[in-house]
């Protein structure tokens, strides 16, 4: 495996680091240089549209299913509502703790957050796919395979990814509280301090997506089969997960737990045992997918 020389490496801001580079200063570097490459391209102003249209998008459609919502228990009493909405989050998450956790919650920023959930593996796939593969295919990968350690690169490579989609999602969700607020369906600290915990739920589950992303994408040379076989493990997962929530044997049933997406309600739930577990299985599993990547990448020939 490759090891830091002594030539130095040279960060986006011209700053030169002699000697031996550690593991972090390494990361820093890379996760600095793909920070650059997403949001200081092409590919920087296609994410910021994306963002933009899809934030309006998303927003649009919560604001005519709130629309439909109100039109529809306009005659129900407050505290029917809430029980209706209590009795709807515990069919939704399996527990009866998050439903009353989260019964305070706009009703605006719960559907977003099922939007968030859902869509994130898609966005992840879609900005993913090229996090190793062109470096592979152009030979650029060599300059740092001679200047860092390679399970350095592929780390940071997985954290330029989760923060790029983080930063996304984060804009997505901004653009709904703004609205949300503008509506009146929340107050200002309401909108803000739901939307950021409900964002924060999203970050490990993100993780998991963005290190199976970075591990696909560190298979290949050429970036549109990394995307394709991307897309083939996502939705091969998914497949899996529905095996295991149709399927009534212990055994098979267990099949839920390989994708990341089913943390959603450890990561929701209001007891800090259960909550700890959804966020170890996620950052388990983003180290298990980052540690393949580097074990697979530190054996290739470049």
């Amino acid at each position: 495996m490759a090891r830091a020389c002594s030539i130095g490496l040279l960060d986006g801001g011209g700053v030169v680091y002699g000697g031996e580079v550690s593991p972090a200063s390494e990361i820093q570097i890379v996760v600095s240089r793909e920070l650059l490459r997403n949001f200081r391209s092409v590919k920087g102003v296609i994410l910021a549209v994306l963002s933009l249209l899809g934030g309006v998008s998303i927003t649009l459609l919560i604001a005519k299913l709130d629309e439909i919502r109100q039109r529809d228990f306009s005659a129900i009493a407050a505290e029917q509502l809430r029980e209706a909405r209590v009795e709807g989050l515990t069919k939704a998450y399996g527990s009866a703790d998050i439903a009353q956790a989260l019964a305070t919650a706009p009703l605006v920023l719960l559907m977003l957050l099922q939007l968030t959930v859902m869509l994130t593996p898609l966005l992840v796939a879609l900005m993913g796919f090229d996090a190793v593969a062109p470096d592979i295919q152009h030979r650029s990968v060599r300059y740092w395979a001679l200047r860092s350690r390679r399970w350095s690169y592929i780390v940071g490579k997985w954290m330029g990814l989760w923060v790029t989609v983080s930063a996304v999602t984060l804009t997505l969700d901004a653009l709904v509280w703004i609205v949300c607020v503008a509506r009146g369906d929340a107050t200002v600290a309401a909108a803000v301090g739901w939307g950021l915990k409900l964002w924060l739920v999203t970050l490990p589950m993100s993780a998991a997506w963005c290190a199976i992303a970075t591990l696909v994408s560190s298979l290949f040379r050429r970036p549109v089969l990394a995307l394709l076989l991307t897309f083939a493990a996502f939705f091969t997962l998914w497949v899996v997960y529905l095996i295991g929530l149709a399927s009534d044997a212990s055994h098979a049933s267990a099949l839920v737990y390989v994708y990341p997406n089913h943390y959603d309600r450890f990561l929701l739930h209001p007891h800090v045992d259960k909550l700890l577990t959804g966020l170890g299985a996620c950052l388990g599993m983003a180290a298990a997918y980052v540690g393949a990547g580097s074990f697979f990448f530190s054996r290739r020939d470049l």
